[in-house]
């Protein structure tokens, strides 16, 4: 299993997790880091198409229990944030379809 990125932003509580999962089976481990409040930066370049829905899908549940929020920034790259976390950008309303996008 290969490990997940860490990034600290300088507060110890701000935390940004990057993942590049392969298989459905890393969902629980993401979902964990959404739970301990850390954002995640879900990069599903090298997951197969139906793999990749299963995960933004259990994700987007995960997200909605919690009170957080899921966001496509890329065509195959999502940004989940707890409650705790403000997604900003210009172009997030044109980033943000409502639905999955896969090549």
């Amino acid at each position: 299993m290969r490990r997940d990125k860490v990034v600290s932003l300088g507060n110890p509580q701000a935390q940004v997790v990057l993942v590049k999962p392969d298989r459905f089976e890393m969902a629980a481990e993401i979902a964990d880091h959404i739970r301990e409040r850390r954002s995640v930066v879900l990069n599903l370049e090298d997951a197969q198409t139906d793999v990749a829905r299963r995960l933004v899908d259990f994700l987007s549940g995960v997200a909605y229990a919690l009170d957080g929020t899921i966001r496509r920034v890329a065509a195959n790259t999502y940004i989940i944030a707890p409650n705790n976390v403000d997604i900003m950008g210009d172009r997030m309303g044109e980033i943000d379809t409502g639905g999955i996008y896969m090549q």
